[in-house]
């Protein structure tokens, strides 16, 4: 004898039978106002003593409630985590100039190289064309010096033609303190001679007629650091002579 409860269908089928059977039964017994009470009871009853306890039969007899289902908790916050501001990815790229160097000027040298004597005053190819075939008097340019006080003179170098009067040219090269070229300077203004700057140094000239001779004299006196030279013509024209003299001192 199979003594297994009826499961699905069967069980549905089964309960809804009974609970009819129920149902009528208690209708015919007793009166109407008490019929859904005891209904009730006699329903419950009947399904408890079947032992059935199944939640399918009370669902069926819509009876018993479905099981209340609890809501899910709410989650608890979690501590608050600062927000670090967020990096871009990749900054805008500027095209900014690379700077430019400013360039340092080069200091202006002062350091000066006298030459031995004169045949040094001037590049040698330029002797000729500065000088022509006028003769140096004394190429050592130590025999006849002459003064310059304060200054000091060095050396004392003459071209000049025997058979001229008065035609010819010197050059004379010292040096001084920064002060006696200073007061050598204001001298020569008070003689007349016009001073202005030639880049790095300082040269004053004056133009006058040699007398008795109908020719003219120009002195130009070229001072540089401490070193200095005094160039003197008369009826004798150069072209670049300041030129050649300055570079084959100061180089």
């Amino acid at each position: 004898m199979n003594t297994e409860p009826p499961t699905g269908d069967d069980l549905q089928r089964m309960l809804v039978s009974m609970k009819q059977t129920v149902l009528d039964r208690a209708e015919d017994r007793h009166p109407a106002p008490r019929r859904r009470g005891r209904r009730a009871g006699i329903v419950i009853g009947v399904i408890a003593l079947l032992g059935l306890g199944a939640t399918s039969g009370g669902v069926a007899l819509g009876m018993i409630p479905q099981p209340f289902t609890a809501s899910a908790p709410a989650p608890t916050p979690s501590a608050t985590v600062p927000v670090m501001p967020s990096t871009p990815a990749a900054a805008p790229v500027q095209d900014v100039p690379d700077p430019t160097p400013t360039p340092t000027p080069t200091p202006t040298s002062t350091a000066a190289t006298l030459p031995p004597d004169c045949t040094g005053l001037v590049p040698a190819s330029e002797q000729d064309r500065l000088f022509g075939g006028t003769p140096l008097q004394d190429p050592s340019g130590t025999e006849r010096l002459r003064t310059a006080a304060p200054l000091t003179t060095n050396l004392s170098c003459l071209w000049m033609d025997p058979r001229a009067d008065v035609s010819g040219l010197s050059i004379d090269v010292g040096t001084g303190t920064a002060e006696q070229i200073s007061a050598f300077e204001a001298t020569l203004v008070e003689r007349g001679h016009v001073c202005s700057d030639r880049g790095p140094a300082r040269v004053c000239t004056q133009t006058r007629q040699a007398e008795p001779y109908p020719v003219d004299t120009t002195e130009t006196w070229y001072f540089r650091g401490t070193t200095w030279f005094e160039v003197s013509q008369t009826n004798f024209p150069t072209n670049g002579l300041l030129d050649a003299v300055e570079q084959q001192i100061w180089g």
